[in-house]
């Protein structure tokens, strides 16, 4: 089995139930961050989970409320568990689209946080691995593919473990790539930022949702991404995910923390 935990299924707009992004997949020994949005590294605590026991980072695209906790994350790699400094830290593995490398490098070479080069030296531990288009890599017992999606330099990732496929779509429009990705997948991690008359910016609305449902036949599906417009209208994605044929049992309109397992 393996269990997957929304630990941000909202967006830069916090609401009472909802703030940022971030997918906790632990396979077997294997354990994945999709997203280090902001909280993400506090949620892990909340769920004993230690965030130096991750595998692999993995990040969609470069906003706030995706990569907020991505630099903590890097300085915390510095200590260990009782929270001193660690000799020989392990490698921390992020994967991201073409032009995280260069992100990284930036961040960390401004004046204001020189510490993380003298005396951290973080780049003695930083393993960074930028992914296109159709790209698989291994990682631990997970194969991860890569798609490009159109939302500013984004990705989406399929996690495949001992014939078991999750799909998480990062942030984006109805995209024939993420279809391709997605077809018969056994759990669809899809966005739906706004309602269909509200909808705006490259996103996903329920309307557009379940067009997308209906072409990839997932077993299950669970819906991230919700701005506070959403707040007690949350029945309507649902509905419009019904419509397209999935069971109503198989559809999870994520809150922070909700657990799925395939």
């Amino acid at each position: 089995m393996t269990r997957i935990t929304i630990l941000g299924a909202g967006s830069i707009a916090p609401s009472e139930k909802r703030f940022g992004s971030g997918v906790f997949i632990e396979a077997e020994e294997t354990r994945l961050l999709i997203d280090p949005g902001p909280g993400t590294i506090y949620k892990l605590i909340r769920l004993a989970v230690n965030p130096l026991s991750l595998t692999a980072v993995l990040i969609s695209h470069f906003h706030l409320d995706h990569i907020s906790d991505l630099l903590p994350l890097i300085m915390m790699w510095c200590y260990d568990e009782e929270g001193k400094p660690s000799s020989q830290p392990k490698n921390l593995h992020l994967i991201g689209p073409s032009g995280l490398h260069k992100l990284v490098e930036q961040v960390i070479s401004i004046d204001a946080f020189s510490y993380l080069n003298k005396p951290m030296q973080v780049r003695r531990f930083l393993q960074i691995d930028e992914m296109r288009h159709g790209d698989m890599r291994q990682v631990g017992e997970c194969k991860i593919t890569a798609a490009e999606v159109e939302h500013l330099n984004g990705l989406a990732y399929k996690i495949t473990h001992r014939g078991k496929n999750i799909v998480y779509s990062g942030d984006t429009v109805p995209d024939q790539h993420l279809i391709d990705l997605a077809k018969n997948c056994d759990l669809l991690i899809h966005e739906c930022s706004f309602p269909h008359q509200q909808l705006i910016g490259k996103h996903t609305s329920e309307k557009q949702l379940a067009e997308i449902a209906a072409k990839t036949n997932p077993r299950k599906i669970a819906v991230t991404h919700l701005y506070p417009t959403w707040s007690g209208r949350e029945h309507e994605i649902t509905e419009a995910l019904k419509q397209a044929g999935i069971p109503p049992e198989n559809i999870t309109v994520a809150e922070d923390l909700t657990t799925v397992d395939v």
